[in-house]
C-alpha cells in the first residue's frame, strides 16, 4: 500500500511546509545559502525550522533564471535535519 498525504497528518505538514516555502522563494529565490553545483546552476539550500509535527527540514532547490527575470523555483530535495547522534532535535 502506498501511503497517501491524507493517511499522515505529517506527510500533509510537510507539504505545507514546502509549498509555503516555494511561493517565498519566487518572491526572493536568493533567500537560501547558494551550493556548490558541478552543473555551475543557481542551487540553494536553506531549511525550515521544526514543530511539534515536524522535525527541522533541510531544502535544496534550483532558480532556473537569474534575477531579474522571475523564473522558476524547483524544489530538488527535502530531507530532516540529522544530527551525529541522530537525534532531530537542537
Amino acid at each position: 500500500m502506498r501511503p497517501t498525504l491524507a493517511a499522515s497528518p505529517s506527510a500533509a505538514e510537510h507539504f505545507e511546509a514546502v509549498e509555503t516555502l516555494r511561493a517565498e522563494l519566487e518572491k526572493n529565490p536568493a533567500l537560501g545559502r547558494r551550493a556548490q553545483s558541478a552543473a555551475g546552476g543557481m542551487v540553494y539550500t536553506t531549511r525550515i525550522e521544526g514543530t511539534g509535527l515536524r522535525p527541522t527540514l533541510t531544502v535544496t532547490y534550483v532558480h532556473d533564471a537569474a534575477p531579474p527575470e522571475p523564473g522558476l523555483i524547483r524544489i530538488a530535495l527535502v530531507s530532516p535535519v540529522r544530527f551525529t547522534g541522530g537525534d532531530t532535535e537542537f
